[in-house]
């Protein structure tokens, strides 16, 4: 709990620096590279480990900013996070940047998972009626599971909408052995 409120107050401060310099996306997407490099085992270890002296953690993340290309305000805001000992927050404070984000420009993110491979017309129309009940902009992650047998399931805010062939399937079965 508490971690999660300090990854949002991260993310918020950089969500509204981002803002002022028009650079939402193109910084999301900045801190969504640095969290997936610095959240791979071997390196969130030795940058969280106690033995590591301030400095060199200092030094790694500026070099691992440098390396990813980021622009100024992120590299600095990486050796923030270093400074404060937040990187094992990293991730989540990407997350929560992404949540606030998706907030603020009123689209909302669902896992679609279709029993076969869909058409993208397929998607589309899953994809237009999320938009419809939720009524925010869609952005959808699709999947297949063949244990679905047919159909779909979405999930999207919390919320599960299954209309699959093996739910069904199991609905009768519940039913019929009453």
């Amino acid at each position: 709990m508490i971690g999660s409120r300090v990854a949002r107050r991260y993310a918020q401060a950089l969500l509204e620096l981002a803002a002022e310099q028009g650079q939402l996306e193109a910084w999301g997407a900045e801190l969504e590279r640095l969290a997936r490099m610095v959240s791979s085992p071997d390196l969130m270890t030795r940058l969280t480990s106690p033995e590591l002296p301030d400095q060199q953690r200092l030094e790694a993340m500026t070099l691992i900013a440098s390396r990813l290309e980021l622009s100024f305000p992120l590299r600095s805001f990486a050796v923030v996070v270093a400074r404060h000992g937040r990187i094992a927050q990293m991730q989540a404070i990407a997350q929560a940047y992404q949540d606030l984000l998706d907030r603020r420009l009123g689209r909302a993110r669902a896992a679609v998972t279709f029993a076969a491979q869909p058409t993208d017309a397929d998607v589309n129309a899953v994809v237009e009626g999320l938009e419809l009940l939720s009524g925010k902009k869609i952005i959808a992650s699709v999947k297949v599971d063949p244990a679905l047998i047919g159909g779909v399931v979405a999930e999207l805010e919390g919320r599960t909408y299954d209309a699959s062939l093996a739910t069904r399937l199991n609905n009768l079965e519940r039913q019929l052995s009453r």
